[in-house]
């Protein structure tokens, strides 16, 4: 009986940390490697098992396995060639995708502990690594060398294959979800499924082509190759696939290269932020069936908005031949910038980019102008111009779905806008028109003023309908209870809520600066109950008068002497300030912006509702409810808006544009 090959791996330091430790640094990154693994053994099911109990990952493949030599030297050598040793094809009639061997050391990023269970030709082997025992191992006496610990038992359910049961791992389990696990597998591979006899299994939930999930948002997609049965998985394409094949790119021609895949734009940006909050705004390259380099698009530096919706896979096998140079880096997650290879594969994928932006533009403008058209009211509405204002509104209606924006809210903004652009412009039409008409022709000269007081009405309609959106959103904040900075800022810049006719409430640049600074340091001073009681103040002048308003927390009730000594404060010292300036004359008011009155405002025998208010004009200020100036200023518009839709016929139009939901495709 011939002696057991002691099981002894030899390594680096250097290996360890930068070809191990360092290598990866999430869990499917890491995972993808022993997957890889198992497609180089011809494996035909690969099942992991991700336990948050035990906080282990457990692969296991029913590939080929290695008997004790194998594991001696192949998996326990660093830097194992595979492709010289084994052969450019794997029995199976794979092309594999290992190169040199490191792989294996990429577990240790993420996990102190790989139990490797292995069995070929009836020969079983199982040992236990431990990356810090690793460490001092080849730190100490015994240099590069490192025995791994044998284990006696054997798990009795496998026959076949290698199992790897990761353990002490860097990562909590606990947020990890199989879902999200799939999805980034998926992404790694191109030959996961059963048209290449590869399964793979996370807590019993397969893996498929669509779990890279990515494929129902795209809108546009050019293909390289024969990329039917992934184009089939698009099912919201806007346009049917562009074929690029016919294209010929003579850098790729020398190099020896052809190109697969493809590259697709989505509708919104935001699509390209997923569930795991991975960025897929990117050309990923995949060699092998593999990915190679997550990233080519950030290369190019593009400006143009396109470049926002670009997504893509691009597949080029002659990246890797076996009698060529490795043009992987020695990370493995990238491929070599001065290859001649990847340079005519870049300088082709500029140029590929390039095509699609022009198209995208094209196209975006097209399709954006029609679904625009395909609300009745923006139709009827195009089809009401005439000659060159009407084209030029397509064009522009057009170009709106190539902005940049992350909102569909913003863009049917833009839309309304531009409406009222154009029948701005078509007025002015008109008026350029007035010199031809004749005096007596009084009818069309009425017709032409009438339209441009048409127009004033839908203008300020918008802004109505503004200000109730502001109104709606205010009485939200208070719903749900947001920080008084909150409440202050958003007050501050729409005063009209306080009082229509502060629309342009500002602050002379010294007046504002010097009472502001007055009233901060008076806040500084307050302790105790006067400060938590006070929320903040501002000054502004309006309409010949100067401002002062002061918010109080909705829950707190200030005693009115309090009030009113504190006030007084703030008028006093006002005075003292403007005194010495232009607007000396102007009177000073005071609003006292509150959720709850002072005590006395309840006082059946005291002080009362009456008295508080005498007592606040005396030092000339007044109290304002929030609910009170919610409840006018809803009013005050509904009132106007319930008249203003009768009149303003453009009113309709924008109201579709708002409520427009583009039906789903068949």
């Amino acid at each position: 009986m011939s002696v057991k090959r002691e099981l002894v791996m030899t390594i680096s330091m250097n290996a360890l940390e930068h070809l191990g430790i360092n290598l990866y640094s999430n869990i499917p990154a890491v995972l993808s490697e022993i997957v890889a693994n198992a497609w180089d053994a011809d494996a035909k099911l690969v099942t992991i098992t991700i336990d948050k109990g035990t906080g282990t990952i457990t692969i296991q493949d029913d590939g080929t396995g290695m008997d004790r030599d194998g594991v001696i030297d192949r998996f326990l050598t660093v830097g194992f060639k595979r492709r010289d040793e084994l052969g450019a094809i794997t029995p199976g009639g794979r092309k594999p995708m290992g190169r040199k061997g490191i792989g294996k050391l990429s577990i240790f990023s993420i996990a102190q502990i790989a139990e490797v269970y292995t069995t070929a030709d009836g020969v079983k082997t199982a040992f236990k690594m431990d990356r810090e025992v690793i460490r001092k191992a080849i730190a100490g006496k015994s240099g590069d060398v490192y025995k791994p610990e044998e284990l006696t038992t054997w798990p009795p359910e496998m026959k076949i294959g290698t199992r790897i049961i990761l353990g002490g791992l860097s990562t909590n389990l606990s947020g990890m979800t199989v879902e999200g696990l799939k999805r980034r597998v998926a992404r790694r591979f191109s030959v996961i499924g059963s048209k290449f006899g590869f399964k793979v299994i996370v807590n019993e939930d397969e893996i498929g082509p669509d779990d890279r999930s990515y494929h129902n948002a795209i809108e546009y997609i050019w293909t390289y190759g024969n990329q039917t049965d992934f184009v089939k998985t698009c099912k919201n394409l806007a346009r049917p696939e562009e074929k690029r094949l016919t294209i010929v790119k003579s850098e790729l021609v020398n190099a020896g290269i052809t190109l697969g895949g493809w590259i697709g734009t989505v509708k919104n940006p935001s699509q390209l932020k997923d569930e795991d909050g991975d960025n897929l705004n990117r050309l990923a390259i995949f060699m092998r069936g593999k990915l190679a380099q997550e990233d080519i698009l950030s290369e190019f530096a593009q400006k143009e908005i396109y470049a926002d919706y670009v997504i893509g896979e691009l597949h080029c096998e002659e990246l890797d031949i076996d009698d060529q140079g490795d043009i992987a880096t020695s990370s493995r997650q990238a491929l070599k910038q001065d290859d001649p290879r990847f340079e005519a594969l870049r300088k082709t994928t500029l140029s590929e980019l390039r095509y699609v932006a022009s198209r995208w533009s094209d196209w975006r403008r097209t399709d954006g102008a029609k679904v625009a058209a395909s609300v009745p009211a923006v139709s009827a509405w195009l089809e009401s111009l005439q000659g060159d204002t009407k084209k030029k509104a397509e064009r522009w209606i057009g170009r709106l779905n190539t902005i940049r924006s992350q909102d569909e809210s913003d863009r049917k903004e833009l839309l309304k806008a531009s409406i009222l652009a154009f029948e701005s412009y078509r007025r002015k039409e008109a008026l350029d028109r007035l010199e031809d008409i004749k005096d007596e022709n009084l009818d069309q000269i009425l017709d032409i003023f009438k339209n441009i007081d048409d127009l004033e009405v839908s203008y300020y309609g918008q802004i109505v309908r503004g200000r109730v959106d502001v109104i709606n959103t205010l009485q939200n904040k208070l719903t749900a209870d947001e920080k008084e900075l909150v409440l202050r800022d958003f007050i501050f810049k729409h005063l009209w809520l306080l009082d229509p006719s502060w629309e342009r409430a500002k602050g002379t640049e010294h007046a504002e600066t010097s009472i502001n600074k007055f009233l901060q340091q008076d806040q500084t001073l307050l302790k105790g109950k006067e400060k938590t009681a006070r929320v903040d103040i501002v000054y502004r002048t309006a309409v010949g008068k100067h401002i002062i308003i002061e918010l109080k927390r909705a829950s707190v009730a200030v005693p009115l002497d309090d009030l009113t000594k504190q006030i007084r404060k703030y008028r006093d010292g006002t005075r003292r300030i403007l005194q010495t300036t232009e607007y000396s004359g102007w009177p000073i008011e005071i609003i006292c912006l509150v959720g709850k009155p002072p005590p006395e405002w309840n006082d059946a025998v005291g002080t009362g509702q009456k008295g508080v208010i005498e007592a606040l004009k005396n030092v000339d200020a007044r109290i304002v409810f929030y609910d009170q100036l919610l409840n006018n200023a809803q009013k005050a518009y509904a009132d106007y808006l319930e008249e203003h839709v009768k009149i303003d016929k453009l009113w309709g139009v924008f109201d579709a544009i708002d409520n427009f939901v583009p039906p789903p495709k068949p």
